[in-house]
């Protein structure tokens, strides 16, 4: 009969959330905690390629993490992970790891195997972790399990690196190492959290387990681990409790989230959410979902749409140049905009003034009747104001042109190339990628965009009023729901007030409401 056994990885791919810097004493307490709950194995952090410090759960050398070991570690054993480093150097087995698992990806297999061939003959209990379980082919598993089954390590594991993987997937692979990899091979799993799937995946694969073969699988505290995290060890040591009569211990495990790992996640947060869901939906690499996400001015359907549009080649590993090159062609839709500049003009000679209101918290107290303006013409930016009646609004953001787009008339709707994909019968499309360059200098911001649109078309006095500019804990927004788009570069007052300056000295811009980028 084949053995189960749970192994937390919390120090070692909790480690991604805080650099491994846990701290001597919590890495201790961590330990002892895992040892008086049962857990079989406790992955005590990386092996890694130079000496780091005793707050780090990383290690050069077996002897540096002894001292963080209780005298008495019951049944569970310790475990190292080890990622693409020289592992000669390190001292024979004297019974402190029994553990260490390799992980690489499918072109670095050469080195796996001739470090496991190190570490067996040194005594050690080895892993082959081969990463991005889901991108891996029928026929690569094959060839890997074949050099597995020669090199005869004491486990393989399915890692589940994207996250990826739903039922149907994860049984095609463990039947396939199943029927092919030797007996004597434990199978190992390591699941993550994208999908929401990691709790019910673990219960799967116990129940199609074969009887004989045995099986470890990977949790840790709280599901801590590189966002958005892995299988929670405290869900599937209940589950094992009450399904496999096994007699682990959860209250030291639900000491040490207390104690240890909700302060982390107080200021870090892991778990399920949508843009790692759609990495793993699309099978590509969790940075690119974090990359189109800092894109705040993305809507969701925006950011599946890139995800969905990287290549094969590029899905494994984050490239930062193509996903630059991703966005800006996504976001950067060419049209010719010469017919809309020429409406536009001849719609606006019919008035005296313009009045652009932007969404700036000093809207609010605006009262546009006070001012007596003679037949103008008002555009909002992004909202729509409604305080009084408005000519045209001016959308260059999928996410309040969804919000406010259904209850104004599309056809006085301007808007810019990047929202076509989105909108029907608008009134006015105009080039993105014209707009945001003010001279050589790139400035998203929508209402200087408008203020370089009107500068194209020949009217050089405009009103403006809502432009107020941005401030750190303070409500920046006519409507507070706005504020959850605010960017780290949308603080930058200095690059819009040169532009201002220097870019449209010959515009009269009167403020009507007060604005960080007066001069």
């Amino acid at each position: 009969m084949g053995f189960i056994k749970l192994l937390d990885c919390t120090l070692r791919d909790g480690g991604h959330i805080n650099q491994g810097k846990f701290g001597y004493n919590v890495i201790k307490s961590i330990v002892s905690n895992l040892v008086k709950a049962g857990i079989d194995i406790i992955e005590i952090g990386f092996l890694w390629d130079s000496p780091t410090d005793k707050d780090t759960a990383r290690f050069h050398t077996i002897s540096e993490l002894k001292e963080l070991l209780p005298k008495d570690m019951g049944a569970s054993k310790i475990s190292l992970m080890a990622d693409n480093v020289d592992l000669t150097h390190l001292e024979d087995n004297d019974g402190t790891v029994e553990y260490i698992r390799l992980s690489f990806r499918k072109k670095e297999f050469m080195w796996a195997e001739q470090n496991a061939k190190v570490l067996m003959k040194k005594g050690y209990k080895v892993y082959i972790n081969p990463i991005h379980g889901s991108a891996i082919s029928d026929k690569d598993y094959l060839q890997i399990i074949e050099r597995v089954n020669k090199l005869k390590p004491y486990g393989f594991s399915i890692v589940d690196t994207f996250g990826a993987l739903r039922q149907e997937d994860l049984g095609r692979i463990y039947y396939l190492i199943e029927h092919n990899l030797d007996k004597d091979i434990t199978v190992g799993l390591h699941l993550h959290a994208n999908l929401g799937l990691a709790y019910s995946l673990a219960q799967y694969i116990l129940n199609i387990a074969a009887p004989t073969r045995n099986i470890t699988i990977d949790g840790s505290l709280y599901g801590m681990g590189k966002v958005p995290g892995n299988l929670c060890i405290e869900q599937i040591m209940d589950y094992m409790n009450v399904t496999y009569r096994k007699q682990y211990s959860t209250e030291p495990v639900y000491d040490a989230i207390d104690d240890y790992i909700m302060p982390i996640y107080e200021k870090v947060t892991w778990g399920y959410a949508i843009p790692y869901a759609l990495s793993a939906q699309y099978s590509v690499h969790r940075t690119y979902a974090e990359f189109f996400q800092e894109k705040e001015r993305l809507h969701t359907k925006d950011m599946r749409r890139l995800l969905g549009s990287i290549d094969k080649e590029h899905k494994e590993i984050f490239n930062i140049k193509y996903a630059e090159e991703l966005y800006s062609k996504y976001i950067n839709v060419e049209v010719d905009d010469a017919l809309a500049l020429s409406t536009i003009k001849s719609e606006l000679t019919n008035y005296d003034d313009i009045i652009i209101l932007a969404p700036g918290a000093s809207i609010q107290a605006f009262d546009i009747k006070k001012y007596k303006f003679n037949n103008a013409c008002v555009i909002s930016v992004n909202f729509v104001y409604d305080k009084s009646d408005i000519d045209f609004v001016f959308f260059t953001n999928s996410k309040r042109i969804d919000n406010c787009g259904r209850v104004f008339d599309r056809e006085k709707m301007l808007i810019t190339s990047n929202l076509i994909k989105d909108v029907e019968k608008v009134h006015l499309i105009f080039s993105r990628n014209e707009l945001v360059y003010h001279d050589d200098v790139y400035c998203d911001d929508s209402t200087l965009m408008l203020i370089n649109l009107l500068n194209r078309i020949e009217r050089k006095k405009i009103h403006v009023a809502g432009f107020d500019g941005f401030l750190k804990n303070k409500n920046n927004f006519y409507d507070i729901s706005y504020e959850r788009t605010v960017r780290k570069d949308d603080y930058d007052a200095d690059t819009r007030k040169k532009i201002l300056k220097r870019t449209y000295s010959s515009m009269q811009i009167n403020f009507l409401t007060p604005s960080l980028y007066q001069s």
